[in-house]
């Protein structure tokens, strides 16, 4: 990886995991860092491809540019969207026109999971990395863990591109143009995978005060939100089976949760019990 002089580039942005820059040399690139070593950085990197990957298909996305490393951390160099505010924070900006941009996410969430994944893709199948966290989760009695296994494994495989972290946050708006962002946890497979995960956010995660602030809404603005993209992503036909089925997927969705990420007892053993009593819908 080409060594980047980040002595050059002016910081624009941090958080947990890293930094942002922009350099008036470089007019339109952003340099993504990772806080990370290089040795440590593989989410970065998969990012980086999974993203490059998903641009070829045609979603808008930012353009990824290269791999380079800074002071021995890798970090991404990508296309710069000036401007842009995420779907969660035009919803906190104009709360009159939640179900404006509801309805507008869920047309262009309907194009996004329109886009077929090709064979030999560097996107991998959610099915299977599902199927992965159900053999290791320790949220689950072996009776729960066969019939949460034979529910994922009845689920039809299919090539459609799925986000993996499919939520308001990560569409962007910038001069009228959208974006898709963050899908470092990008698959393929049913879209519920990816509605479930949007379910869970909104309506049941929702209600606590951490994630109200990342969404910068309350939870009945949520809950209003994800009413009205249910409806316009579904129709109003069958729509109590949609939202019993993106139900079902929120449990899966807690169950892979709980595999890539660290949770303390007490929290492993609250949202197993929330993930078995969901799936049962």
């Amino acid at each position: 990886m080409k060594e980047i002089d980040i002595t050059q580039w002016t910081k624009i942005g941090e958080g947990g995991n890293g930094a942002t820059y922009i350099n008036d040399a470089e007019p339109g690139v952003l340099i993504k860092e990772s806080y990370l070593e290089l040795a440590q950085a593989d989410a970065l990197v998969s990012e980086f491809n999974l993203s490059k990957a998903i641009f070829e298909l045609g979603v808008p996305t930012p353009e990824m540019i290269e791999l380079v490393s800074v002071n021995g951390r890798a970090a991404i160099k990508c296309q710069e969207i000036k401007g842009k505010k995420s779907f969660a924070r035009l919803c906190a900006d104009n709360p009159d026109k939640i179900e404006v941009y509801a309805e507008k996410m869920a047309r262009l969430s309907k194009e996004f999971h329109g886009t077929v994944v090709g064979a030999g893709s560097v996107i991998p199948s959610k099915k299977e990395r599902m199927k992965e966290a159900v053999v290791v989760t320790k949220m689950l009695s072996e009776k729960a863990r066969k019939r949460v296994m034979d529910f994922v494994e009845s689920v039809e495989e299919t090539s459609t591109l799925l986000h993996g972290d499919f939520t308001f946050s990560n569409l962007i708006m910038a001069d009228d143009k959208p974006y898709w962002i963050d899908l470092g946890n990008a698959t393929h497979g049913n879209p519920f995978f990816d509605l479930g995960h949007f379910y869970l956010f909104c309506n049941i995660f929702g209600r606590q005060k951490r994630v109200q602030e990342i969404a910068h809404m309350t939870d009945k603005q949520m809950v209003e939100f994800w009413n009205r993209f249910a409806l316009v992503y579904n129709g109003s036909e069958g729509l109590e089976e949609f939202n019993r089925t993106c139900q079902r997927f929120a449990a899966l969705d807690i169950i892979y949760l709980g595999h890539v990420q660290p949770l303390t007892v007490s929290e492993r053993f609250f949202l197993g019990m929330l993930a078995k009593k969901m799936i049962k819908q």
